[in-house]
């Protein structure tokens, strides 16, 4: 039996993540700085999105092999390191580069955090301990874009960077010491037979591989499966989340672009992303009570009505207005697509999934799901900046929330079936 040990060192996930979670922003303000457009922007988050899925499939096979504490310090000595030296940077390239490293690096740390969770205390405590550590990682990345909106309004953005390097530094030193070395190792999927477990795990990371999928796996998506019931159900979940994935690369890519774009200053586009990340950690409380009495097709449904009502909007507002227009609808329906809406599809639609890989041939099914999220992330973030460079921002955030709408009808199909 596991002995319930020490758990000081999941506080390590609030300066970790403080220092992560605004690198998108940043790096997107960063290009536009350096007189980059939303085809630079969309060519460094694609990338970045691209790298995704090698990275998952490379750590994740090494987290069955290495020591939980060393392939963590492994990731935050790879995270802190890129970002230190982000004023020598002095180029867009660079720049594209130097983030795609930092995404492979940081992705390291996403598996070896949840499983130390399982090895560090009995499974009747892993419900509070992993919905603790979800609680931090969102502290972390809302402190992290406080901070940014303030620091930005006296540094250049290489220079905040460069501080968010020197944090994750100490967050290395610190876990060298409090980091725990388990006394029983579980292979990840464990993961998979703990819904706690899964849902924190594919919140951080929305691919896993238990092993790599090949093309017969993906003769589910025939026509001759999607349109007959009741073999289509898996399919077509896999769809409607794909495009839910499609919409958020289309739209998440360029939104701070368009604020920026359209008349804000980088201290306001950091407050109306800070903004979404409050409501955000409030959708994810609200989420785990309305999943104990809702099904979670319907919520799924729903929530996608509202986000993509929210994108559609916000499509509308950038595209006839300026200034304190775009700010005071970034305010009100950025927070409800990024935060409430999104928080209750993560946790609908992530339990569906859970569902489903819980079953037999589990390792078969995650992969193709990972592969197609991957493809999808990729996919929405390279459109993103064709559609923004060549029309305008307006229409790219009109077409995502379209997208969800078709997504949401599609949930609404299961729901019936």
């Amino acid at each position: 039996m596991i002995k319930y040990k020490d758990t000081r060192w999941m506080y390590l996930v609030i300066p970790y993540n403080a220092s992560t979670g605004p690198l998108s922003t940043l790096i997107t303000l960063q290009i536009l700085s350096l007189g980059g457009n939303a085809i630079n922007v969309a060519y460094a988050i694609s990338l970045s999105n691209a790298v995704l899925i090698p990275a998952s499939i490379i750590w994740g096979f090494m987290a069955d092999r290495m020591d939980r504490k060393r392939q963590i310090l492994i990731s935050l000595a790879g995270t802190s390191i890129p970002l230190m030296v982000m004023p020598f940077m002095n180029s867009i390239s660079l720049i594209t580069l130097n983030y795609a490293f930092i995404t492979f690096m940081s992705t390291a740390s996403t598996t070896p955090f949840n499983l130390l969770i399982m090895e560090s205390a009995e499974k009747k405590h892993w419900g509070s301990l992993f919905s603790k550590y979800s609680f931090f990682s969102s502290i972390g990345v809302l402190l992290g874009l406080i901070i940014s909106t303030f620091l930005v309004l006296f540094l250049r953005i290489d220079h905040i960077e460069e501080i968010l390097g020197f944090v994750v530094l100490a967050t290395l030193i610190i876990g060298i010491r409090i980091l725990p070395r388990p006394i029983i190792t579980f292979e990840r999927t464990a993961i998979l037979h703990h819904k706690e477990s899964f849902l924190v795990r594919m919140k951080h990371l929305p691919m896993m591989f238990l092993h790599l999928p090949n093309f017969h796996h993906f003769k589910m998506f025939s026509p001759k499966r999607l349109f007959k019931k009741p073999i289509n159900y898996i399919p077509l979940l896999y769809l409607g989340i794909v495009l839910f994935y499609i919409s958020s690369g289309i739209f998440n890519t360029v939104y701070p672009a368009g604020l920026y774009v359209k008349g804000l200053d980088k201290s306001e586009v950091l407050a109306v992303i800070s903004v979404g990340m409050i409501f955000q950690i409030l959708g994810f409380r609200l989420s785990s009570n309305l999943l104990e009495r809702k099904d979670e097709r319907n919520l799924a449904y729903l929530s996608l009505i509202l986000r993509g009502s929210s994108y559609i909007i916000l499509g509308i507002f950038a595209q006839l207005f300026l200034g304190i227009p775009i700010l005071i609808s970034g305010l009100i329906f950025y927070p409800l697509a990024a935060g409430i809406a999104y928080a209750i599809f993560y946790s609908s639609s992530t339990t569906l999934i859970f569902k489903i890989v819980g079953e037999r041939r589990q390792g078969t099914g995650l992969g193709v799901y990972s592969t197609v999220v991957g493809i999808s992330l990729f996919a929405g973030s390279l459109i993103s900046g064709y559609i923004t460079h060549y029309i305008s921002y307006g229409i790219d955030f009109i077409i995502a929330g379209a997208l969800l709408l078709i997504s949401s009808w599609i949930f609404r199909y299961l729901e019936e079936g």
